[in-house]
């Protein structure tokens, strides 16, 4: 069967340009659909995350509190809401708060001639579950020389041990630190020694330092300055502690603690109600041989006195209250199948995760050689040393306890008086 054929049609040049000028009408409107649906779904995806935003900032506190100081700093630049919420003064007393049911930090300060160039101007602050460390670089600190004293709140306390000043207070997080007024005296001092407490009746920082010169009394004087304050205010001692060797500085339950050392006598340590503004001396019980030399150190919430020597660890625990009066008793002893010596020795840190200890442990290699530290992790029940390697660390260092916070030093020291 014959088809007819279909005759072609040809379009004018109007009809041209009309069937041109409607395509790119459907193209202008297909790409604005385009552009609509791109612009609704960043609308959609705003409108997603905008619960977690319109959450209180309470609540916001109250979230982010929990999380390692590393990713706090991260989270200020998530948005505004948060970098907002972290810089106001209830999420930093709260995270300071949380620090404490949270464990211990270390933080590393290089001694001089364990390193060079710019690395004598910064910290390490060691996480030790990842096994690294972040370094804390600023030139202004100018720490050579001094030592890192004592740990309040993440607050350091860094000074010379032969010198009255300059005395910092420094936040290594948030790279802020105040010095302290320094007398205009230039006396050369056998020892000194400055503790940073925090009052909790007033919420301020208090100073306190022990210093010997060398005249012929070398009778210990104590000062005290509260942050905000201009000039340090004597402190008056018990009798029995003015010619104790006097060392060490920990804050803990309200008070400042050093351990002091008289011989003949079972006096071990010294304390200050930062409240109160009275000295208590702890001694150790009658039935207690008196250890030579310890070390003060908080573990598991309670203040305790660590001898490590020979092949053995003693811990005494301070127990007691304020009001009842402190005293120390025996807690137990572990074998550690390491013989300790003079040239080959440690110190414990802060307590570890599964009922471990960090130590950081020293070593000094022959007549004129350089000491050399280590960290390791001790698991005293199983009688078992993890060492503790992380990368970029100093071979040469102090370790600190330490409980990072976002406390600002500057904002504590220059308070309005009225």
């Amino acid at each position: 069967m014959l088809r007819p054929k279909r005759h072609r049609t040809t379009k004018t040049d109007g009809q041209a340009r009309s069937s041109k000028k409607d395509g790119q009408v459907r193209s202008s409107k297909k790409d604005a659909q385009v552009r609509s649906s791109k612009k609704d779904g960043r609308a959609s995806t705003t409108k997603k995350d905008g619960p977690v935003n319109d959450l209180p900032p309470e609540l916001i506190s109250e979230i982010l509190s929990r999380l390692p100081i590393e990713l706090i700093l991260r989270c200020r630049s998530v948005c505004k809401t948060w970098n907002s919420v972290i810089q106001g003064p209830l999420f930093i007393n709260l995270q300071a708060r949380k620090s404490h049911n949270q464990p211990s930090r270390a933080i590393l300060k290089p001694i001089f001639g364990g390193v060079t160039g710019t690395t004598m101007h910064s910290l390490f602050l060691l996480d030790t579950e990842e096994r690294k460390s972040r370094r804390i670089h600023d030139k202004s600190w100018r720490f050579s020389g001094l030592q890192i004293m004592s740990s309040c709140n993440g607050l350091l306390c860094i000074t010379s041990d032969s010198e009255l000043g300059p005395v910092y207070i420094s936040n290594p997080i948030t790279r802020e630190f105040v010095i302290l007024p320094s007398p205009e005296t230039g006396f050369s001092l056998l020892r000194h020694q400055v503790g940073l407490g925090f009052d909790s009746s007033n919420g301020k920082y208090i100073v306190v330092r022990v210093y010997t010169d060398k005249s012929k009394s070398q009778v210990n004087k104590f000062e005290a300055i509260m942050l905000g304050e201009n000039s340090w205010r004597s402190l008056t001692v018990p009798d029995i502690i003015a010619e104790c060797t006097i060392n060490g500085s920990v804050f803990w339950n309200g008070a400042l603690h050093w351990k002091i050392k008289k011989k003949p006598g079972r006096e071990c340590m010294l304390s200050f109600d930062v409240s109160s503004g009275k000295f208590a001396v702890i001694r150790f019980p009658v039935s207690a041989d008196v250890p030579d030399d310890f070390e003060m150190v908080e573990l598991d919430g309670h203040l305790s006195l660590v001898q490590v020597y020979d092949t053995q660890m003693k811990i005494w625990r301070v127990t007691g209250d304020k009001i009842e009066g402190l005293s120390v008793c025996y807690e137990d002893m572990y074998c550690m199948n390491v013989r300790w010596n003079s040239s080959f020795n440690c110190e414990i840190i802060c307590g570890y995760i599964d009922e471990g200890y960090l130590l950081q442990v020293n070593t000094h290699r022959g007549p004129g050689g350089a000491w050399r530290r280590y960290l390791t992790q001790y698991f005293p029940k199983m009688e078992q040393f993890l060492p503790l390697l992380i990368p970029g660390i100093p071979i040469c260092f102090k370790t600190i306890s330490f409980r990072p916070t976002l406390i600002s030093p500057m904002q504590l020291h220059f308070v309005p008086h009225g």
